[in-house]
């Protein structure tokens, strides 16, 4: 990730006495966040994954981890494992098969079945499990944003499990530019790079649904 700050600063002739580097990666970070809302907001499915925990017996609270999670950190068969934005559906494992849960909008009208809530970043299920249960839970949602080390100097932990969002890199360093063009006061630069930057985001906007529609709904994911 550290590319992209060199080249940003130097493809905008920007010293690092002209804007502290320290303040540009908290910036990159926040373009970040950016584009990545802007690709929720388009299609939260293109995030769409899902996740498994066991069931613990007596427990009826289970956290969502809200980063992503690093297995085997340093080793050749390292691999990032995303985790979760937004929770959309809960199933129970019951004799080998996942059966949808309903997500309880009030208690007492649901207390005859078996449900869940959300609530302070905890699954709450209803009614207590007597047993436990291997992988027993299974989470449906969108996953969360990655914290990229603009340090590092590779860039696979922009989307490490989104190798097909290769759009991804040419919008962020069009929106550095943007910001870095409009500190050193250049404004025409600025603007010129702003509207790089919003012709190359609805390019990627496109493929994001195209992708969608692509893999999901022609799969029948859901």
């Amino acid at each position: 990730m550290k590319r992209f700050i060199e080249d940003a600063l130097k493809e905008t002739n920007t010293s690092k006495t002209e804007y502290w580097e320290d303040k540009l990666k908290a910036d990159c970070s926040k373009v970040y966040l950016r584009i990545w809302r802007e690709i929720v907001n388009t299609h939260e499915d293109y995030f769409w994954n899902y996740w498994t925990t066991d069931i613990q017996a007596w427990a009826t609270e289970y956290n969502i981890q809200r980063t992503a999670q690093v297995i085997n950190e340093g080793e050749d068969d390292e691999y990032t494992v995303p985790w979760i934005d937004k929770v959309k559906k809960v199933y129970l494992l019951q004799w080998d098969t996942y059966v949808e849960l309903p997500q309880l909008s009030d208690w007492e009208e649901w207390a005859w079945a078996k449900g869940w809530m959300l609530k302070d970043n905890h699954i709450i299920l209803n009614w207590t499990p007597d047993t436990d249960i291997e992988d027993g839970l299974k989470l449906e949602g969108t996953e969360a944003a990655n914290e990229p080390d603009w340090d590092s100097n590779v860039t696979t932990d922009l989307f490490p499990w989104h190798d097909d969002l290769v759009q991804f890199e040419s919008v962020l360093a069009l929106w550095l530019k943007v910001i870095l063009w409009k500190a050193k006061q250049d404004f025409d630069r600025s603007n010129i790079a702003k509207v790089d930057y919003q012709e190359e985001l609805e390019e990627m906007k496109r493929y994001i649904t195209e992708r969608v529609q692509k893999i999901y709904y022609s799969k029948n994911t859901y």
